[in-house]
């Protein structure tokens, strides 16, 4: 395992906000940490709870931002732009800058969503220190097919140091955190958050690592995720072993699977309001008739294997 740092700058950030965000999240010598490192690297257990918004852009391009609360302010840190991928499902650049035109080598990582909308990966940018791809985690919301409420999320193991386990990708279906839980490979690598969706407007989720994966004495599960969403905007608290990258990952990942559950309700009242059409037969006597729903209006099932959330918990509960 090993601690990470990176050298991006965001020009957004001035130098006093950026220092203040330092000390915000307990880093060791503030004034020598860079953004990504205080970003994508695991929040230490130092900075306690860290509060943060996520909100739809009111101007610029259309996007998901990003807010780090702050001692008498808020730190911006990331914008999402969503795009369609090639398998039919959707994937969110993540970026350090409101806008998609960075500078050349300025961060760019991705958040990639399965056409079902029940599995979430977490992608670090490739260009990167280590000069390869790796993951940084997982969210699966439901069971088969998108059922039920249950949501787990794998990370890479984290250290009370700060220090990560390092799932690097060559072949995502293999190498992939998911993969490899699928294989049965690395699960003392990996740990996993467990929470329940919530289903009412305005509602709470909540996160919680298991005792056994927190602090040495900890007696019961540590809540290091909640995310309440006020108004047109989620008010997010993420804590160790938790990034901030991961934290709006996740949160990214609850807001696109809300709005493919209300798009498929919606084509659902649809699809009912036009089951029984009624047409006039030649004696003018009216009837109905079935009318076929038309198959792309509808998400594509992911056509591989998948762990489900009501099955992940069981399985890290038998892991070593």
């Amino acid at each position: 395992m090993v601690a990470c740092s990176f050298g991006d700058e965001l020009p957004e950030l001035l130098p006093r906000a950026k220092l203040t965000l330092a000390h915000n999240l307990g880093m060791e010598h503030p004034d020598q940490a860079t953004l990504v490192e205080m970003l994508v690297n695991p929040t230490l257990p130092r900075a306690g709870s860290v509060s943060a918004t996520v909100e739809s852009a009111r101007s610029g391009p259309p996007r998901y931002d990003l807010f780090i609360s702050t001692p008498g302010s808020s730190a911006f840190a990331f914008s999402a732009f969503r795009h369609r991928s090639s398998d039919g499902g959707f994937k969110y650049r993540v970026r350090m800058s409101p806008t998609e035109t960075s500078q050349r080598g300025a961060f760019c990582a991705h958040l990639e969503c399965s056409s079902d909308c029940t599995r979430y990966t977490l992608c670090d940018d490739p260009s990167q220190f280590y000069s390869y791809p790796r993951e940084l985690g997982a969210v699966c919301i439901g069971g088969g097919g998108g059922k039920g409420n249950t949501i787990s999320v794998l990370l890479p193991r984290v250290l009370q140091s700060g220090a990560a386990a390092q799932f690097r990708v060559m072949r995502p279906e293999e190498d992939g955190i998911i993969g490899r839980f699928l294989a049965g490979r690395a699960h003392e690598h990996i740990c996993a958050l467990f929470g329940e969706w919530s289903t009412k407007g305005g509602g709470c989720v909540e996160l919680a690592l298991p005792a056994s994966e927190g602090a040495v004495g900890e007696a019961e599960d540590v809540i290091v995720f909640r995310a309440v969403q006020c108004n047109a905007s989620l008010s997010v608290q993420y804590s160790h072993p938790l990034s901030a990258y991961q934290a709006f990952c996740i949160a990214l990942s609850l807001v696109h699977h809300a709005q493919h559950r209300q798009s498929a309700v919606s084509a659902q009242h649809a699809l009912r309001a036009s089951r029984s059409v009624p047409t006039t037969n030649d004696s003018g006597a009216r009837r109905t008739h079935d009318v076929v729903p038309r198959t792309d209006s509808f998400p594509r099932k992911y056509d591989l294997p998948a762990p489900t959330a009501h099955a992940i918990h069981p399985a890290m509960q038998h892991c070593v």
